[in-house]
């Protein structure tokens, strides 16, 4: 039989070794909880289509905690903004930090796929494009419009008839009177 006080030394050594056992710790570390949280943040954001405002927290999230994983959604925010050089960045800079990634191969493929949509982009830039030729009307000239011949006309009848007037004989008009001879 046991005696009372093996049983309370029994219960001693118990409740000692429960308190002392070490409890296990979570590595829940405040950068962790950051980057978790701009990550979820991200994560939504991208989900509605808002890439550049997924792209920041994405961004808050790797620079609270780098972990490469964020590297891939960054690069994800950049293609679907059509920033090639920026995702072609992302994308590398995650397969450098995570050489042994799960989806590498897949990764590989899109930096391919944007290269040659950069590629395809540089190109148009520096095609020219001939501008339509666009024809102004513009009036004729003055010389040939009905009207100026017509004006020149009226004021040419209007001298000639002016000199022909002007030009006759007549005796000056006087108030005196004139006398004729007989």
């Amino acid at each position: 039989m046991t005696s009372p006080l093996s049983r309370l030394v029994a219960t001693i050594v118990l409740v000692l070794a429960v308190s002392v056992v070490p409890r296990v710790v979570r590595a829940d570390d405040p950068a962790t909880r950051a980057s978790r949280r701009y990550f979820e943040r991200g994560e939504k954001l991208f989900a509605l289509g808002k890439f550049d405002e997924a792209l920041d927290e994405y961004q808050k999230a790797f620079d609270a905690k780098p972990i490469p994983d964020f590297l891939f959604n960054i690069g994800q925010c950049y293609r679907n903004l059509n920033n090639y050089d920026q995702a072609i960045f992302s994308f590398q800079k995650y397969l450098k930090l995570e050489p042994d990634a799960p989806n590498k191969d897949s990764v590989l493929q899109l930096i391919d796929e944007l290269e040659q949509k950069k590629q395809r982009a540089d190109a148009s830039k520096f095609v020219v494009t001939p501008h339509p030729i666009v024809k102004v009307e513009t009036s004729p000239p003055i010389y040939k419009r009905w009207w100026f011949w017509t004006g020149i006309g009226v004021v040419a009848a209007g001298a000639t008839i002016g000199i022909i007037e002007g030009s006759k004989a007549s005796p000056p008009a006087t108030d005196l009177g004139n006398v004729p001879f007989k």
